[in-house]
């Protein structure tokens, strides 16, 4: 998939990847590059990723998986929403997960996650994601927030 299929340039764009899984690492890794990602760093667990945050280091977005056994995808997003953001700043952070469950996606919109990615994925899939989170920079929260607004805009226009 080359960078107009995506039509996402990660050329100014940095990620970190969490997963205990090397491969599942690496996989994401290589769609991120494939696209130019600046900077692609990954992380064995969610504490290894807060260590690599509470550095200093302030990637375009993270992507967690959901189900670690030190730190879950949910549990270190609402850390880096208390420890790391700061100043109107706020780290982008997508979960990606096996389990699709709607429990797990009102979980991962409660804990402040900007999106959500059910395993298994397409590249395609996964850029489009990247692609909307970096360019809205807007939490699950926030898209039904404005989904409920258009809709009741709508009805009273009907």
């Amino acid at each position: 998939m080359g960078m107009q299929d995506s039509k996402l340039d990660m050329r100014d764009v940095s990620a970190l990847v969490v997963d205990d899984n090397a491969n599942m690492r690496r996989l994401i890794g290589t769609i991120l590059r494939s696209v130019g990602a600046a900077e692609v760093r990954e992380a064995a667990s969610g504490e290894e990723a807060l260590d690599i945050l509470r550095g200093g280091w302030r990637p375009g977005l993270v992507l967690v998986d959901y189900l670690m056994e030190d730190l879950d995808g949910t549990a270190f997003t609402r850390r880096v929403r208390a420890e790391i953001d700061r100043d109107g700043w706020r780290l982008p952070v997508i979960l990606v997960t096996g389990h699709a469950e709607m429990t797990l996606l009102h979980e991962a919109r409660d804990a402040g996650a900007n999106d959500f990615i059910p395993k298994p994925f397409t590249a395609r899939t996964l850029l489009q994601r990247v692609a909307r989170v970096v360019s809205t920079r807007l939490t699950i929260a926030e898209m039904e927030d404005m989904a409920r607004a258009r809709q009741a805009a709508a009805a009273l226009h009907a």
